[in-house]
């Protein structure tokens, strides 16, 4: 081939290349935006973030989605943690979905009860998963009202999966699709003895430091760092700490004990807090390998009592813990509940 011809070859790769990179859509542009809503407790607020392409035409019950979280920390530092510059919630935006986060009552940026604003030994437990679903009720009608919608994707981790399954219970209509994630069982071994329920405080403090070495217990030593690097749980840790601008005792931040009053109550007396069995809509329940508080072992048995799911999937995400959505391997997770919210029924 002569010389000639090979120049005009490359010329030609160049100018394909270079209309390639013009055809090519531009990444989508997230907007944020916040909330305060009522609560069914006068005088508390609860905050509800949310993230969405700037250009949203199509509102559709599979594209909303609210994101629930656990026992101890906010939603808005999880869901909404960039690493390596996008959170869970930027990555979903950016595929056009309407995604939200809810802190409940007690947590994060939502207001505390008044008794949270007293010694915790002052009062009994607040905010168990009663209220955890009163407040997930008003935030599922302010989003449906807001978006002029019928229903919405549900994603609740840990204690989340409790409320976003006792949820779906009550109110199946308003529930597209079921995600529970490193959801609350049963565990194995002996059930405790009689526990001294009364003893139980308002509150407690968490000292977020504790989470890294919680979350990678089950995880090899020489595998610790990569599967979640010091640097990304400092930044989470930092953003956890800021949610609370009135803690008790400085790097700490408060939480209900009404989830430990839950636990003692049902899970730790053998008994579940809410019945799978009851569930009629499409559901996923996803893990990650190592997980140490929400096992596989816990979560099989969980899916193997969804018996009236119309559409249900179980998926176990490779060297991941229970903090696998801001963990290196967070995409695999985030891409497994994309595949099942958009896998047709049928």
């Amino acid at each position: 081939m002569g010389g000639s011809m090979k120049g005009s070859l490359r010329l030609a790769a160049i100018v394909i290349a270079a209309l390639v990179g013009i055809a090519r859509p531009a990444a989508a542009e997230v907007v944020t935006e916040e909330f305060k809503i009522s609560s069914k407790q006068p005088n508390i607020e609860l905050y509800l973030r949310n993230k969405h392409p700037e250009a949203l035409y199509d509102i559709k019950s599979d594209k909303t989605v609210l994101f629930l979280h656990g026992a101890s920390y906010p939603a808005h530092s999880s869901f909404d943690m960039a690493v390596d510059g996008q959170s869970w919630m930027d990555w979903m935006a950016a595929k056009g979905y309407d995604v939200y986060c809810l802190d409940i009552r007690g947590y994060g940026k939502s207001g505390r009860p008044p008794e949270m604003k007293q010694t915790a030994e002052a009062n009994p437990p607040v905010v168990d998963t009663t209220q955890a679903v009163e407040d997930v009720t008003n935030a599922v009608d302010f989003i449906l009202s807001r978006r002029n919608a019928q229903k919405l994707v549900l994603v609740g981790w840990s204690w989340g999966a409790t409320v976003a399954g006792s949820f779906a219970i009550q109110t199946p209509e308003r529930v597209e699709r079921l995600v529970l994630y490193a959801p609350q069982w049963l565990r194995d071994g002996p059930v405790p003895g009689d526990v001294d329920l009364a003893r139980v405080p308002a509150w407690r403090s968490v000292d977020p430091r504790d989470a890294r070495g919680i979350w990678l217990k089950a995880v090899p030593e020489a595998k610790r760092e990569a599967v979640l690097p010091k640097a990304t749980f400092t930044a989470w840790m930092n953003a956890t700490l800021a949610s609370d601008l009135d803690p008790a005792v400085p790097g700490t931040v408060r939480a209900p004990n009404g989830v430990v009053l839950d636990t003692m109550r049902f899970w730790a007396s053998g008994k579940p807090r809410w019945n799978p069995e009851r569930i009629s809509v499409p559901a996923l329940v996803i893990q990650g390998e190592w997980d140490a508080e929400a096992p596989p072992a816990m979560g099989m048995k969980l899916f193997n009592q969804l018996t009236h799911s119309p559409f249900k999937r179980y998926v176990m995400v490779g060297e991941t813990t229970h903090a696998a959505l801001i963990e290196t391997n967070r995409r695999q997770l985030y891409q497994a509940v994309r595949e099942f919210l958009e896998e047709p029924l049928r």
